[in-house]
């Protein structure tokens, strides 16, 4: 290697380093050096952030993946992104439509461009339109729901649930708490299969293998950094969340990614991780499906199926009954 390239580029990494730790820091989330120009947003659990998000400095212009679940979360990204990078923020990518990765899409307009897939900007701006509109039509019900969470928390004797439910009640607070404030803000460019955006100092690609953990899914690949920023398709000790997916093709999609080289990714939940946890959702989901097929066949109740003890550590242990559940649907579904 040069010694001169190599001689710039480290200083280039100290002064990162120097600014990731010069950021006041926020209670919604942890930054984490990746690469050069890489830097993740990992969630902090019970916060406004939720889902992880990401600032990629292309050299010349800033990028922001995914956008919280709050707007005050959003705004300490968007402080982040631009005392980091020492630029504004000029592009947003949504990599799905949940809301944990796009409420806080308002924070960034007008100057920076938010961009997703087709398919993902229409549900957002049908479906996702008319759930917070009725949100905001039946605060009164939700916040009862979020009381009586508050009652089940106090009755739950597993210490993991117990706190794993007390971070999703503090969350369904802070989203409550911004709902009167949210804009909802929509991708104003999209694309169906691939897009590239060329930094000077880095390239990024924006790819759809289609749909797997939503209708549509984004990845962002860096290739000369081994670098895959997944959302939800990936989550590092995270049960996935099946509510809108489809698992067949979640895992095809999967075996794609794996394809590109990848050594690093950043998931949508969880740390920053490898190929490693991308091989562990695609056992949870041949798993989940193995296990209600034999519930099926059985004519076992879905409730009696345990989570099997190599999931038992992780996060988001509420949601494995309503795996199970998405994943009878789909199963009986098909046999009619």
């Amino acid at each position: 290697m040069n010694s001169t390239i190599y001689f710039n580029k480290q200083i280039g990494v100290g002064i990162l380093r120097d600014r990731i730790a010069a950021f006041r820091g926020s209670k919604h989330f942890e930054l984490k050096h990746v690469t050069d120009h890489v830097i993740a947003a990992i969630a902090v659990p019970g916060t406004g952030s939720l889902g992880n998000a990401t600032i990629i400095d292309l050299g010349d212009a800033t990028m922001v993946v995914d956008t919280f679940l709050t707007p005050q979360a959003a705004s300490d990204l968007k402080e982040a992104a631009t005392s980091i990078t020492g630029r504004p923020v000029t592009y947003v990518v949504n990599t799905h439509w949940h809301s944990d990765h796009t409420s806080g899409n308002q924070v960034f307009v007008p100057e920076a461009l938010i961009i997703s897939t087709t398919a993902t900007r229409e549900i957002m701006d049908t479906f996702s339109r008319q759930r917070i509109a009725q949100y905001r039509e039946n605060t009164e019900q939700m916040n009862q729901a979020i009381h009586q969470q508050e009652i089940q928390l106090q009755q739950e004797t597993d210490e993991k649930l117990k706190r794993e439910m007390a971070w999703d009640n503090a969350s369904d607070r802070e989203f409550m708490q911004m709902l009167p404030d949210l804009i909802h803000t929509v991708p104003a460019i999209t694309f169906n299969q691939q897009m590239v955006i060329h930094g000077s100092q880095c390239t990024v690609q924006l790819l759809t293998f289609g749909g797997g953990h939503t209708q549509s899914d984004t990845i962002l690949y860096i290739p000369e950094e081994k670098i895959v920023i997944t959302g939800d398709l990936v989550l590092s000790k995270h049960h996935p969340v099946l509510a809108n997916a489809n698992p067949q093709e979640w895992r095809r999609i999967l075996e794609q990614i794996e394809q590109l080289g990848v050594e690093t990714i950043i998931p949508g939940h969880g740390d920053v991780c490898s190929l490693q946890e991308l091989h562990d959702v695609k056992g949870y989901i041949q798993d989940m499906l193995a296990l209600v097929t034999e519930a099926v066949k059985t004519k076992q109740s879905i409730d009696d199926i345990e989570v099997p003890h190599n999931y038992k550590e992780w996060s988001f242990t509420t949601y494995f009954k309503s795996n199970l559940s998405k994943i009878h649907t789909l199963i009986t579904e098909s046999e009619t």
